[in-house]
C-alpha cells in the first residue's frame, strides 16, 4: 500500500495581461465615445444655471442705480481689485441685492481672482459717471459733451439724451461664460453692443444665429460652436425715462404794493378824465391816487394831479412777446391835442428757476430755461428724481415736484407752480 501525492488545482485569480489591456481598451473605446457628450452636459447645465443668475444681479443693479442715482463704473478689467472703488457695477449690485460682491463679479463655478468675470457692457461708454444729474444735465434732448469723470464741472456737463423719443443710450449688456477658456471682450463697440442687443440668439449649430462670431467681437476659433456657453442679459432702462411737460411764463418783477409814479404823469389834469387801466396783464389790480387842486384865477379853476400810482395785486403776463404796462389816460392841461396816454412798463422777471435736486449732496444743480417766447418745453429725467421749484422775484423755494409718473406736467403761469 503506498500514498500517491497529487497537485490539488486551484481557480486561477486575477487577469491576465492581454484581459487588462482588453479591458482598458473597451473602457478607452467608451470613454472617447461618451465623455464629449458628458462634457457638453456639463458645460450646458452650468450654462443653464448662470442664465438664471444673471436676470437677478440685474435687478439688483437697476435697485442701486434708482435707490442711489447713480450709474456704476462698469470697469471689466479682471486686474482691478473686487474692493477697489464701490462705484465699481459688481458693488453697486452687492449692496442692494445682488449678493457678495464676488457673487456678482464671478460666474457660477468661477474661483474668486480669475480672468473669468462677468461683464457689463454700456451703450454710451463713457458713461461710467458718479450720478444721474450729471448725465441728465437740464433734461433737454440735446448733445452732450463726452468728458468723463467723477469731477463734473459746467464744462464737462451733460446737456441732456441724445435720443429722447427713443434714448437707446439707456441700454446695458450683462454677459458672462463659465468657462474660462472662453474670453470674453472687456469692451464693446456701438455696432458691436446693438448686434448683441439686437441679433443675438444661439444657432441649431451651436454658433449665433445671425451673422458670425467676429460680430460680437468674439474669436471663432475660442468659440466656434459654443454658442450655449454665453450667457447674455439686456438691461433697458428706457422705462425709467420719464417725459415732463413744463409750461414757464415770465412773471412781472414788481410787487404788489410797488409805487410806480414817474415824471410824466407830473402836472395838471382836466377834472374827472383821468383813468388808468393794465395792459397785457390778466389779474393786475391798480389804484390811481389823484388829488384836485384849484388854479390862480377867480374864481378858481380845479385840475386834478396824480400823486402815485399803486400795483396793489400783481398778475400774470398774458403775451411774452408784447410790453407790459399800466396806461394813464386823461386830458393833460398844456397838450395840444388835450387827450394823453402816459405808459409805465414794467419789468419782466426771468423764468422761475428749477433745481434737478441731487441726492445725498446738499448742492443743487439748477438751471433755467431760455427766456424766449418757447415757453413750453419738453425735459426728460428719471423715475424718482426730484425738482426743486422756486419764484422768480426772490428765488424763495416753493415746492417739490416728485417725478412718479412716465408722463406728468409741470406749470408755472406767472404767479405760481401747478403740479
Amino acid at each position: 500500500m503506498y500514498s500517491q501525492n497529487r497537485s490539488s488545482k486551484l481557480p486561477r485569480a486575477g487577469f491576465t495581461l492581454l484581459e487588462l489591456i482588453g479591458v482598458m481598451t473597451v473602457i478607452a473605446i467608451l470613454a472617447a465615445a461618451v465623455l464629449p457628450g458628458a462634457i457638453d452636459l456639463i458645460r450646458t447645465q452650468r450654462a443653464v444655471k448662470e442664465g438664471a443668475v444673471l436676470p437677478k444681479i440685474a435687478e439688483a443693479l437697476k435697485r442701486g442705480m434708482l435707490r442711489e442715482q447713480v450709474f456704476p463704473i462698469y470697469e471689466n478689467d479682471a486686474d482691478k481689485l473686487t474692493e477697489e472703488n464701490e462705484a465699481y457695477w459688481w458693488n453697486l449690485a452687492a449692496r442692494h441685492g445682488g449678493g457678495s460682491a464676488n457673487e456678482v463679479r464671478y460666474p457660477l463655478g468661477i474661483r474668486p481672482g480669475s480672468n473669468t468675470t462677468r461683464k457689463l457692457y454700456f451703450a454710451e461708454t463713457n458713461w461710467g459717471r458718479d450720478s444721474f444729474d450729471g448725465l441728465i444735465g437740464n433734461g433737454t434732448p440735446f448733445n452732450y459733451i463726452t468728458d468723463v469723470g467723477p469731477a463734473k464741472s459746467s464744462e464737462n456737463a451733460v446737456d441732456g439724451w441724445v435720443y429722447p423719443n427713443n434714448p437707446t443710450e439707456l441700454r446695458l449688456l450683462l454677459i458672462s461664460t463659465t468657462n474660462p477658456d472662453l474670453p470674453l471682450p472687456d469692451t464693446l463697440n456701438e455696432q458691436r453692443f446693438n448686434n448683441f442687443w439686437e441679433d443675438w440668439a444661439v444657432g441649431s449649430d451651436g454658433d449665433p444665429a445671425i451673422g458670425t462670431w467676429s460680430n460680437y467681437g468674439l474669436n471663432t476659433t475660442q468659440w466656434d460652436g459654443r454658442a450655449a456657453e454665453l450667457n447674455v442679459h439686456r438691461i433697458d432702462l428706457r422705462d425709467w425715462l420719464c417725459t415732463v411737460v413744463i409750461e414757464n411764463r415770465r412773471a412781472i418783477e414788481e410787487a404788489s404794493g410797488d409805487e410806480l409814479f414817474i415824471p410824466a404823469l407830473s402836472g395838471d389834469w382836466e377834472l374827472d378824465t383821468v383813468y388808468a387801466f393794465t395792459k397785457n396783464q390778466v389779474g393786475s389790480e391798480i389804484i390811481l391816487q389823484l388829488k384836485e387842486v384849484p388854479d390862480s384865477s377867480d374864481p378858481p379853476v380845479i385840475y386834478t394831479q396824480i400823486t402815485n400810482v399803486v400795483l396793489t395785486k400783481r398778475g400774470r403776463v398774458a403775451d411774452e412777446a408784447s410790453l407790459t404796462t399800466i396806461e394813464v389816460s386823461g386830458n393833460k392841461i398844456g397838450t395840444s391835442s388835450g387827450s394823453t396816454t402816459v405808459s409805465i412798463e414794467l419789468n419782466l422777471t426771468n423764468l422761475a428757476p428749477i433745481a434737478l435736486m441731487r441726492p445725498n449732496n446738499a448742492d443743487i444743480d439748477l438751471f433755467d430755461f431760455e427766456n424766449d417766447s418757447a415757453t413750453i418745453e419738453n425735459r426728460y429725467f428719471l423715475l424718482n428724481q426730484e425738482l426743486l421749484l422756486k419764484e422768480p422775484w426772490n428765488q424763495n423755494e416753493v415746492g417739490i415736484f416728485s417725478i412718479t409718473k412716465s408722463f406728468s406736467t409741470l406749470r408755472f403761469d406767472g404767479l405760481e407752480w401747478h403740479y
